[in-house]
């Protein structure tokens, strides 16, 4: 993960937790080696009052990520447009997007309960940061996400499912 230096107060961001902010980073012993961590905490609190402590080397299999622009979201959008999902993009918010096109283009349509799952999860995180970075409602970036699959969308009931459950999160 190609992040810059995180410092108290940024942004990340998570399919599941959504917008979270590094509250502080601190160093732990891990294996005998001080390890820089970060405290992180999601922007809107649930009952549990969920915080995390995530060592650097961890933030990515964790599922946390530096916010994209509004330039990386169009990108995006262009990439689930154009259907290619050879592009070898290897961050994870360019893994949600392949995830959502690989499910789309699945020709044997054998859906098992995980591949909903990660429909489900992937769908939700994308919606989610694109309505934080292009400043609209969850309703709103559904929309955009649904415009740009096209004709997928219209033929799959699933994945418009995942969408209207993601706009009214």
């Amino acid at each position: 993960m190609k992040l810059k230096k995180i410092v108290s107060g940024d942004l990340l961001f998570h399919a599941v937790h959504g917008l979270c902010r590094v509250e502080r980073v601190i160093e732990q012993d891990q294996s005998g080696k001080k390890v820089p961590c970060y405290s992180i905490v999601p922007r809107v609190m649930s009952k549990m009052k969920v915080r995390f402590v995530i060592a650097m080397t961890d933030l990515e299999v964790a599922g946390f990520h530096a916010l994209i622009s509004a330039k990386e979201a169009k990108k995006i959008l262009n990439y689930l447009r154009a259907g290619d999902s050879s592009v070898a993009q290897t961050e994870h918010k360019w893994i949600l997007a392949k995830n959502i096109l690989s499910f789309s283009a699945d020709k044997l349509r054998v859906r098992d309960q995980r591949k909903r799952q990660m429909l489900e999860h992937s769908v939700k995180g994308l919606v989610g940061e694109f309505s934080f970075v292009l400043k609209v409602t969850l309703k709103e970036a559904a929309a955009r996400i649904q415009k740009s699959l096209g004709k997928i969308t219209k033929t799959d009931p699933l994945l418009l499912t995942a969408l209207a459950n993601a706009a009214e999160a």
